[in-house]
Order: structure tokens, then C-alpha cells, then sequence
């Protein structure tokens, strides 16, 4: 019998498979194969199927691509395949994106290098500067709430005791940082435009040193100073964590040929920025006490996760006042 992948490769003309799929890590929510044929050779991404269940997760997947495709010429970008008009395609139930095989490799910190952060900073900057338009992405306009954390906490008690005591030991800060995303959002929400939204290393990869963006599932709407914090904070580490500020000024140097930063109400900025490692906690969250995902696999991952995310908001809010120094630098 044949498995989905041979079949997908059948029904679209990519050839007959000449060996087993190999899996491809360093996906957290989906799986992805490295798929050759007597054709080509192609990455062909399994979507999750809990994700998929969502209501608007197929919308948001196929705007992604939408995304992706306007940003062509723009900067160097891995976008899916379209077939009959379709980034993202159904069969017996699945839900598959297919791209060309790109044979390239990511950077992580401490490889990370200078010259790494400036193609980082220019793509950043020619993606904001583009302010493109995509008629089916929506902006929001509303700001969200804050997350249900002690709802959390309580379930963990009893169900989940090391996520408990990590939830419970941390609460007062999650908590502090969550209602200063809420409080500020309103004083970014004015200038908006569509960009990446997940620009940290796993969603670059290099070849021929040039950089290649993948993985476009996020993008929608962000303030695009927002999004440079993030971005400053995946990629200015050294070996020990702490901002490199050599590499700061690469990216950022970069960045600015393209985006005026002058007058950004930087303090609204950097409070803004813990939100999208605040969101993955909070999916994380969800599925080391199991309410997302299914199984002890995706529990454990959850809860890896989960860690991991708050030592990352941990070392970011001890180093956000030398970020802000080194803005004010660059701005003056």
C-alpha cells in the first residue's frame, strides 16, 4: 500500500519516489521530508493535524504562501509550489505543502556571525520597507486579552507537578510581562505592515552564504519595530547568551537602509516584544497539560518548550536596557 507521500508524489506529477522519505528536524509543529524522486527533489511538509482542526488554520497557511509569493524579488525566499492555483494541498483527510528541495543548512548562535546578522537586518528591512498588501490577511484591529495563566496553573496542580512548580515559581513575572504587551499594544497597533513574524534562526537557511526565509506559516500584520526587537533578540547572542554588540550594529546598520527608526516610542517597543515568545508559552503550555496536540510526545515537548520559553524571556528582560542603550546609539 501505498503511503501518503508516494501518493501525493503520484497524484502531482513530482515522480516516483526513489527512496524512503527522510525526516527533516527542527520542526516543532509540523513534519517535514526530504523526498527524492526520478523526478526531482522536494521537501514536502505533513501539516499537524491538531493545528488543522482550528478554524482558521487553513486560511492562515494558505495566506502565508500568499505572503511569501509577493515578497519574490524582494528577498531571497523558499516559497511552496502551486498546483491548480494551490499552495496547500488536501488528500484523504492530510494537508500537505511541497517545495523544491533546497540543500542548505540553518546557523545557530554561537555560529552566528556579523555578516550573518546584516543579511538578517537587510532582509528585515526590505520586507518593512515593502509594506505590501495581501487582500485576504486581515490586521487586527482589536488587541487580544490577556492569557488565562492561573486557569493554567491550577490545572497544572495535580496533573502536571514540574509544570506547576515552573509555572507557579515564574507566575508573577509571565503575568507582569503578558499585561505590559496588553497595555502598550494599543501604542503599535497604528503602523502595521505584513511581514514574517518568526525570523529566528530555524527559519533561515543559508547556501552559498546568502540567506533563504522559510517557513512563512506566521506571517501576517506586525508593528515592524516590534518585530526588529524580536529579531535583535534570535540573532545578537554569543556563546554565553548575552548580546554581542558588534553584531547588533550589523544587523541594525542594515536594517536602517531601508526603515527610518527615528521618533519609535522604543519603551512601548521593547514591552510589546516579549508577545510572540509569550504566545509560544503559552502553546506550550497547552500541551505539556495536554489541552493541544495528543500523546506523552507532544506532553514532554510541551513542557521542553515551556522551559526553555521562559529562560528565553528571563535572559531577554535582563538584557533589554543595554538593548535600548545601543537603539538610542544607532537612533542618534
Amino acid at each position: 500500500m501505498k503511503t501518503g507521500i508516494e501518493k501525493i508524489c503520484l497524484i502531482y506529477n513530482l515522480g516516483t519516489p526513489l527512496q524512503e522519505p527522510i525526516k527533516v528536524t527542527g520542526g516543532l509543529l509540523h513534519k517535514m521530508y526530504q523526498v527524492v524522486t526520478d523526478q526531482g527533489e522536494y521537501a514536502i511538509k505533513i501539516l499537524n493535524p491538531d493545528i488543522m482542526k482550528r478554524s482558521a488554520a487553513l486560511s492562515n497557511m494558505v495566506n502565508s504562501e500568499l505572503v511569501a509569493n509577493q515578497l519574490k524579488g524582494i528577498i531571497p525566499l523558499v516559497a511552496a509550489k502551486s498546483f491548480d492555483g494551490k499552495h496547500v494541498i488536501e488528500h484523504e483527510g492530510s494537508y500537505y505543502i511541497i517545495f523544491d528541495w533546497l540543500k542548505a543548512f540553518s546557523v545557530f548562535a554561537p555560529e552566528i556571525t556579523k555578516e550573518h546578522c546584516a543579511q538578517i537586518g537587510t532582509i528585515l528591512g526590505r520586507i518593512h520597507a515593502a509594506n505590501i498588501h495581501v487582500p485576504r490577511v486581515v490586521k487586527e484591529e482589536a488587541g487580544r486579552e490577556t492569557y488565562n495563566w492561573k486557569l493554567y496553573l491550577e490545572k497544572a496542580k495535580g496533573e502536571h507537578e514540574e509544570c506547576y512548580e515552573l509555572l507557579n515559581e515564574n507566575l508573577s513575572d509571565i503575568v507582569k510581562w503578558d499585561e505590559g504587551v496588553v497595555s502598550n499594544w494599543s501604542k503599535l497597533s497604528q503602523y502595521q505592515v505584513i511581514s514574517h513574524r518568526d525570523l529566528d534562526p530555524k527559519n533561515v537557511l543559508w547556501k552559498d552564504n546568502m540567506a533563504y526565509v522559510i517557513d512563512w506559516e506566521s506571517a501576517g500584520y506586525v508593528n515592524p519595530y516590534q518585530e526588529l526587537v524580536e529579531v535583535l533578540n534570535y540573532w545578537i547572542g554569543n556563546a554565553e547568551g548575552k548580546y554581542d554588540k558588534d553584531k547588533f550594529v550589523s544587523l541594525m546598520t542594515a536594517y536602517t537602509k531601508s526603515v527610518n527608526i527615528c521618533g519609535v516610542d522604543w519603551q512601548a517597543v521593547l514591552k510589546c516584544s516579549y508577545d510572540g515568545m509569550l504566545g509560544w508559552l503559552e502553546y506550550s503550555v497547552k500541551r505539556a497539560l495536554g489541552i493541544e496536540g495528543s500523546g506523552l510526545q507532544d506532553k514532554q515537548e510541551g513542557f521542553n518548550q515551556t522551559k526553555t520559553t521562559i529562560q528565553e524571556l528571563q535572559r531577554y528582560e535582563k538584557q533589554m536596557s543595554v538593548l535600548l542603550e545601543w537603539i538610542k546609539e544607532i537612533e542618534s
